[in-house]
């Protein structure tokens, strides 16, 4: 009868003390439901008096990850205090684990930015795209870092998931088809690399790449972005950018404009020749054109013009500038030839028609 009272006394204990430890735990994460965006607010408030940035907490891109962080944080302390098997704590730890890892990452990959004055301190280069495509570079080997820690925690935890070990151990062997697969990643991130340190362009040049051309936007690990003429974004690999000729329309000085006056047979000599005088002094004076390029002369005579080549150099190197300059300049000899009562030509062919001498019978 003792024994009974004695084992009875246990089990009420016992169960007693699950129930504590169920309280407790709930009571836990109850207190972090209730408190989890003053801890955000804290950690984000320390941080920017570290950086000394004035930003309200709230508008920080990592407040509302910090407030599921603490919730899950809530969480895994109260299933680490309820009287839950062994195992599942295990499986607990190691995804909590993964979430702490994850959102260390995270934070250190908002730090590496071209504004953040860690970045300044350290890597700030005169050039915009270097800058860009060294954050990404960085945050790149940041995130590999953190999944190859990750798999090495997979691979020491003793944990069976179902087949999961199976696939860590198939990483392995599929690890050669992954470096096969990643030989264009690798050879666009090298061809990246070459043109931010050889500066063919940079970025807001106007470029022409093959059949395309456009002002560039972004020069990513892969890739150049290009804007063309019709709004469109044109993706081209760096490597094939490295692999053929480039055009850097910024990097011209000044811009050729040449064009062929066609005027009327009928037109006379004397005329023709006051005209090509004019012509030459009219854009020699005009501000857009370099005088010293300026070339005017009769070119030929065909059966129905006489062709007047007009050459020279426009001081405006950018596309845009330069056809307003063009536009000017084609005006301004339009005026010209009203001016001189002159009638342009344009093609004509002559049709002569042979009559035959009839002969009748009566």
């Amino acid at each position: 009868m003792e024994e009974l009272r004695e084992m009875l006394t246990s089990i009420d204990l016992e169960n007693l003390l699950k129930i504590f430890d169920i309280q407790i735990g709930l009571g836990v994460l109850v207190f972090f439901i209730i408190f989890k965006s003053l801890f955000a607010k804290i950690l984000i408030k320390t941080y920017y008096k570290l950086t000394k940035n004035k930003k309200n907490p709230k508008d920080s891109t990592m407040y509302k990850p910090l407030n599921l962080f603490f919730l899950l944080l809530g969480v895994f302390l109260m299933i680490n205090i309820l009287p839950t098997s062994k195992r599942f704590i295990v499986i607990s730890n190691a995804v909590f684990e993964t979430i702490v890892v994850y959102y260390i990452t995270k934070a250190i990959a908002t730090l590496i930015t071209e504004e953040s004055i860690v970045y300044k301190k350290f890597f700030k280069s005169e050039n915009k795209a270097i800058n860009k495509f060294t954050c990404k570079i960085l945050r790149g080997i940041l995130w590999i870092i953190s999944f190859v820690f990750v798999i090495k925690k997979i691979v020491g935890w003793d944990i069976d998931f179902g087949g999961i070990g199976t696939l860590v151990t198939g990483l392995g062997i599929g690890s050669a088809a992954i470096a096969l697969a990643a030989q264009d990643l690798v050879k666009g991130m090298l061809s990246g690399a070459t043109i931010l340190t050889d500066k063919p362009f940079v970025i807001g040049d106007w470029i022409e790449v093959g059949e395309f051309q456009g002002s560039v936007i972004d020069i990513t690990f892969r890739s150049t972005r290009i804007k063309a003429a019709n709004n469109t974004v044109i993706t081209i690999p760096n490597s094939t950018i490295t692999s053929t000729s480039v055009i850097n329309w910024n990097r011209l000085t000044s811009r050729r404009f040449d064009c062929v006056l066609n005027l009327s047979l009928e037109t006379p000599s004397e005329k023709v020749r006051k005209v090509v005088k004019e012509i030459k002094l009219v854009l020699q004076n005009n501000p857009e054109v370099i005088k010293e390029t300026v070339e005017v002369n009769v070119n030929a005579i065909s059966s129905c013009s006489t062709d007047i080549k007009i050459f020279l150099y426009v001081r405006q190197s950018e596309y845009v500038k330069f056809l307003k300059a063009q536009q000017d300049i084609l005006c301004s000899l339009l005026f010209l030839v009203e001016k001189e009562n002159i009638d342009l030509a344009y093609p004509t062919q002559t049709l002569y028609v042979r009559e035959g001498k009839g002969e009748s019978e009566e």
